[in-house]
């Protein structure tokens, strides 16, 4: 799947790519990471970002790459978004 087939499968269908693919464990990290007060959280872009590096490695990228990956598709999201 290429970068620009994934933005738009999830501009169209991105909660179900959050409830197909959201780790089990993501709930308990975010909440980690906003209980200790350090950390302003986006809750719903950190679910996705999860999701989406999940989906990515399911796809068979290696776990460096899928975090980039991961990070390079949220970007372009917000500047699609802002």
């Amino acid at each position: 799947m290429n970068r620009d087939d994934l933005l738009r499968r999830i501009q169209v269908r991105g909660r179900e790519i959050v409830d197909e693919y959201l780790p089990s464990d993501a709930n308990v990290d975010l909440d980690n990471l906003i209980g200790d007060h350090r950390h302003e959280v986006d809750a719903d872009a950190y679910r996705m970002f999860v999701s989406v590096r999940a989906l990515l490695h399911d796809s068979g990228m290696s776990s460096c790459e899928s975090d980039c990956e991961a990070g390079q598709i949220m970007a372009l999201l917000n500047g699609r978004t802002a």
